[in-house]
């Protein structure tokens, strides 16, 4: 015999092989099973971890460009409702509502150069800490307060021991307040 030459397999060694492959499969499709009941809740809760974190991530930047874009408007010379109109036109597409009431969980802001003392609106037991370096010359600011119990979320990780109840998002933007054109100027 040529010792180059492929090895043939005799029929009945095929036929075992065959049959031991299909023992084998079969015995696999249990532990498959075991794996997937066993891997599934944490995946799971992964998920839910996931979707939760999320969601805060997305109030937090709502809370904060509705902050930028209220500034915006301070800075053009409005007053303090205008600048909350502004805060709640942004924050009113996540069931969020900027609402003067007692425990309603919001509070809006306006403090500056132009505004002394600084002007609130909002829930009047939030406390709404504004940054410590006050606005310099010519500046405005605009913060807002938003604590989870005033928007639509649902803290379905408390059993698990991750709570978020009583969280407060807080959000400042600063802004050069501008001048007022002179229409009588040369």
């Amino acid at each position: 015999m040529d010792a180059l030459a492929p090895k043939r397999e005799l029929p009945w060694r095929a036929a075992s092989g065959r049959r031991r492959w299909a023992r084998r499969k079969a015995d696999r499709r249990g532990v498959s099973t075991l794996e997937l009941i066993l891997v599934l809740p944490i995946l799971l809760i992964v998920l839910v971890v996931s979707v939760q974190f999320g969601i805060l991530v997305l109030y937090r930047a709502a809370v904060n460009h509705a902050t930028t874009v209220a500034v915006r408007e301070a800075g053009k010379g409005a007053d303090l409702t205008t600048v909350v109109e502004t805060v709640q036109k942004v924050v009113d597409v996540h069931g969020i509502t900027i609402s003067n009431a007692t425990g309603s969980g919001t509070k809006v802001v306006l403090d500056g150069d132009s505004v002394s003392p600084p002007l609130e609106y909002g829930d009047d037991s939030l406390p709404c800490p504004v940054p410590a370096i006050p606005p310099g010359l010519g500046e405005i600011r605009v913060s807002a307060c938003v604590d989870l119990t005033a928007t639509r979320f649902h803290d379905v990780l408390a059993p698990w021991g991750l709570s978020f109840a009583g969280h407060t998002f807080r959000a400042s933007s600063l802004v050069t307040e501008e001048l007022a054109q002179d229409t009588n100027a040369p």
